[in-house]
């Protein structure tokens, strides 16, 4: 069992002893409505606000969690329940930043050609961050640890950027630097399908005038490209994938965990209502255990991105006495900090090979030098351990 399905099953089993209470009184600083324009294109709602620690100060270096609202793409505002959130994250030690991105119209008017559409709103999302990476670092924050949390259509937001990078790249973000996603109850990770759906008129009409009706998608393709599930990978940052106990929307959920390699029996399904869900994150009132199955993954996620140190548990000697032509060595080894999906190891002027504990060589007399080092699972390499010896003939 994986570590984060282990910490999802504790959860599950222990979820009303795991339920948090939200203090009493807010302990963080708020930096309200920063323009987060970098290509002059701004309008009044490329906004963010910014919740510290009391006392963060530029150099903490702490995670940042950037969350983003939802609203059907119409509606909602980067203050939308965000209290519980903010208390939670900046009492965990985070900076948290609340998003507000570009609309599309409410009601909604899929005769506008003109109209706010995909990809204004992921588009959005990536220059906050990419804004978040210039200056969260004046806040205390660490634009190198990022996760991001999304409800509703702000879950889609935050499932394809965190599928797909060019909404970040295009400002200068770089994958590695997105830790974790952590999806609110959303199902539309597959544009096309969600647009072509008869059982849900009004979410079928959210969908062309936020992304693009039929004929509008024929003439330039916006469902495949807004759907996180077509670009999902093993290769992307960890998902924690969090909905209600509706079937189809259960499905959805479960057809983005096996698009990302991750075992489908990992969504979390809990007993909450849409809104619920939202309201749950942080709050007094979150019975199920919604706000431990966030943090636990959010440690997990951090933990998991650290490039893992390696550490030797079994040497030979320094100095190896051989009676024949050559000498066998072993050397054991471990992930002593960070989590090692894999293992590299070099001896003397050799190439890196993949390798296993216990990595094993028959050596002749002579000096050598044994390096080995961990590899993340999205390919973060760690610093390299030496061990020299010699081979000496008895």
């Amino acid at each position: 069992m994986s570590p984060k399905r282990l910490v999802l099953a504790l959860i599950a089993g222990l979820a009303a002893a795991l339920a948090l209470a939200a203090p009493a009184s807010a302990a963080y600083d708020a930096h309200l409505d920063l323009p987060y324009d970098l290509n002059h294109a701004t309008t009044p709602l490329n906004r963010l606000d910014l919740y510290t620690p009391t006392g963060a100060a530029a150099g903490d270096n702490r995670p940042l969690v950037v969350y983003v609202h939802g609203g059907g793409w119409i509606r909602g505002d980067k203050s939308n329940r965000i209290a519980d959130k903010a208390e939670l994250f900046t009492s965990l030690g985070y900076v948290f930043a609340s998003v507000n991105y570009r609309l599309s119209p409410d009601p909604p008017d899929t005769s506008d050609a003109a109209r706010i559409r995909f990809p204004a709103q992921p588009a959005d999302v990536g220059e906050a961050i990419g804004w978040l990476d210039r200056h969260v670092g004046e806040y205390g924050g660490d634009p190198e640890r990022i996760l991001l949390v999304g409800h509703s259509a702000g879950a889609q937001l935050v499932s394809l950027i965190a599928a797909d990078s060019r909404y970040i790249r295009a400002f200068a973000v770089f994958p590695w630097q997105i830790m974790g996603a952590v999806s609110l109850d959303t199902d539309a990770f597959d544009i096309a399908q969600q647009a072509a759906q008869t059982e849900n008129l009004q979410n079928r009409t959210l969908i062309w005038n936020a992304f693009a009706t039929p004929a509008e998608n024929a003439a330039i393709p916006a469902y495949y490209r807004a759907s996180a599930v077509q670009w999902a990978s093993a290769g992307d940052a960890p998902f924690l994938l969090v909905t209600g106990r509706n079937p189809s929307r259960i499905a959805a959920n479960q057809a983005m965990a096996t698009a990302l390699k991750q075992d489908p029996a990992d969504v979390l399904s809990l007993p909450y209502t849409h809104e619920q869900i939202n309201t749950a994150l942080g709050g007094p009132g979150d019975t199920a255990g919604e706000t431990a199955a966030v943090t636990d993954f959010m440690d997990y996620a951090l933990t998991a991105a650290i490039p893992p140190t390696l550490k030797l548990t079994r040497t030979p000697g320094r100095k190896v006495h051989v009676k024949g032509r050559k000498a066998t060595v072993r050397f054991r080894f471990e992930a002593k900090k960070g989590i090692a999906a894999s293992y590299e190891c070099r001896l003397d002027d050799a190439e890196w090979t993949r390798c296993k504990p216990p990595k094993r060589y028959r050596l002749a007399p002579g000096a050598h030098t044994f390096r080995g080092r961990g590899i993340g699972d999205r390919g973060r390499i760690g610093p390299n351990k030496s061990y020299r010896f010699r081979v000496v003939r008895r």
